[in-house]
């Protein structure tokens, strides 16, 4: 299977940043309702953690309690998608945090299902295939830096691009196996995120 990127990244940087990225899932109004905290990729963990204010006037109890009302949201997804890659003994649940960071979350995993198995078949932590051009496959240093580094070739070549439209330009030749096994896998996650809304926070007036 053939994909190719462009230059290398800052991936440990990018790590980091698209960690925190899971807190655009979540609209602060006021910084003093709620603190976040996200431990380093290499724990394969994601904390949230409300940190009530006693300076907190009661004008601001509604949203905080919209705050926490939308962090529970987000674990539960967190949470169903994780039960989901352990159903399937996907390695790749571990980073469930990490993976629903990226925009694309539900192509990253379908993807890796197709040329992994969802992390069980990785070669050099490259768990998509991904090659430099013609000088061969691609290593990471980790898991994570994969991740954000096919978020980030998503983002250049494939962000509009239905996984039937990447078959034969993401994975060459064209391949009936790789649409199967990615399609099913991005459909189960759209049904687990129907199944897990996340609202909004609305700007107030």
């Amino acid at each position: 299977m053939k994909v190719y990127s462009s230059g290398p990244l800052s991936a440990k940087d990018r790590v980091i940043v698209s960690t925190l990225a899971l807190l655009s899932l979540v609209v602060w109004h006021n910084p003093a309702v709620a603190t976040a905290y996200a431990q380093t990729p290499a724990q394969n963990a994601l904390v949230f953690q409300i940190k009530p204010n006693t300076n907190i006037s009661s004008s601001n109890t509604q949203p905080q309690l919209i705050a926490e009302a939308q962090l529970a949201q987000i674990d539960k997804r967190v949470e169903a998608v994780r039960t989901y890659l352990e159903s399937k003994n996907a390695p790749l649940a571990q980073y469930t945090e990490i993976l629903l960071a990226q925009d694309d979350w539900k192509k990253i995993l379908a993807i890796s299902n197709a040329e992994s198995n969802m992390g069980r078949h990785c070669s050099q932590n490259n768990c998509s295939g991904i090659m430099y051009g013609k000088g061969g496959l691609r290593s990471y240093n980790t898991i994570p830096d994969w991740i954000v580094d096919l978020q980030g070739l998503i983002d250049r070549r494939y962000k509009t691009m239905s996984l039937d439209k990447m078959n034969g330009i993401y994975v060459q030749p064209r391949s009936a196996n790789w649409y199967q096994a990615s399609s099913k896998v991005y459909n189960d996650l759209e049904q687990i995120e129907k199944q897990t809304p996340i609202t909004p926070v609305l700007n107030a007036a």
